[in-house]
């Protein structure tokens, strides 16, 4: 029998605006702990130079260690990044009552596998093989801003050929941000969104994991990797499987780098890291067409289950949360001004 027409009215739905509310909290957490770890870092390295400056021991503007040794700058970047990066998260958690422990395995979905092993090894290939490819395409991105007249910010080096540097490097720039930046943006971030859906959760945390960066080459690249770090963590269940794909791609990163100090010039040094690549990206081809063959859980797309609000309305509510419009304002602040 056809109902009566009411004018296009509909009653209430109470799921919705409970999503609606929930999403509007959760959003303003997500939001405080991206500014508070994209602020917190330039303020500490701002305020830790000058302070030294004004007892003369560092000459800010001298040389990429502002007049320090190279170990006595590295180990202050490395106490300000992981104090900047590492604490807003947890502290956010404290205050507000949230009982979150990042590296406990997410609640486990019909989606999800028990890899063993093997599995382990073939989910952490493919995805270095994404990386690869992630970078292919920061490069073409930076070749057409390059036609713009825009310029990145410069990313100094602070190897030398030392094997201890090499080691330094290592801990400071692929284990600490492995550690910590998953924790944050997958451990906290994607697991606390994971609630309004899953797709919805993965790009969120890894816009915002890009954003952080607040360098315009490394945003499109971070992206892509946000997205397959969410993705496996989403499959798997386990933080710690992206913190191992995180630290794999800084540390080949690394590597490349350390070994082109010892290239005869820039041409050696690109074959060799078109060399590395291939290799990798075959590898990583080959594991994605053994997960395929297996049918694994891993390599499915991602279903999500329905919700009360629709993927535009949770986008609206998210948008129009303080905590998220202060976090993306401050971080496309800090872009615009790191870029020449």
């Amino acid at each position: 029998m056809q109902g009566y027409n009411t004018g296009g009215w509909m009653p209430p739905n109470p799921k919705a605006a409970n999503q609606k509310q929930a999403l509007r909290r959760d959003a303003n957490f997500v939001g405080a702990v991206a500014f508070s770890t994209t602020l917190l870092p330039q303020l500490m390295f701002f305020m830790a130079f000058f302070l030294l400056s004004m007892l003369g021991i560092s000459q800010p503007g001298t040389d990429k260690y502002y007049g320090l040794s190279s170990t006595g700058f590295l180990i202050i970047y490395s106490i300000i990044y992981c104090i900047g990066i590492g604490l807003p998260a947890p502290f956010s958690a404290l205050i507000t009552d949230r009982k979150i422990r990042p590296f406990d395995r997410f609640d486990e979905t019909d989606e999800q596998i028990r890899p063993n092993a093997q599995q382990i090894i073939l989910i952490l290939f493919a995805g270095l093989s994404i990386c690869v490819l992630s970078n292919f395409a920061a490069s073409y991105i930076m070749m057409i801003l390059n036609e713009l007249g825009l310029q990145p910010p410069e990313m100094p080096s602070y190897f030398d050929k030392s094997v201890l540097s090499l080691v330094i490097n290592i801990i400071i720039f692929a284990l600490f941000p492995a550690i910590l930046e998953e924790m944050v943006y997958r451990g906290y971030i994607l697991r606390i969104l994971k609630t309004h859906g899953d797709s919805f959760a993965m790009v969120v945390s890894s816009l915002l994991f890009a954003l952080m960066h607040v360098n315009i080459m490394q945003i499109p690249f971070a992206f892509i990797i946000g997205l397959t770090c969410a993705f496996i963590v989403l499959k798997t269940g386990y933080v710690w499987i992206a913190v191992m794909l995180h630290f794999l791609n800084n540390f080949m990163s690394l590597l490349l780098q350390y070994a082109g100090l010892f290239s005869a010039n820039e041409e050696q040094n690109q074959r060799m890291i078109m060399i590395v690549f291939s290799i990798v990206g075959i590898l990583g081809l080959v594991s994605i067409l053994i997960l395929y063959a297996t049918a694994n859980k891993a390599v499915r797309r991602i279903e999500d289950k329905a919700q009360p609000l629709t993927t535009s309305q949770k986008t609206g509510v998210l948008l129009l949360s303080p905590g998220i419009i202060i976090s993306i304002l401050l971080s496309l602040f800090f872009t615009v001004i790191t870029t020449r």
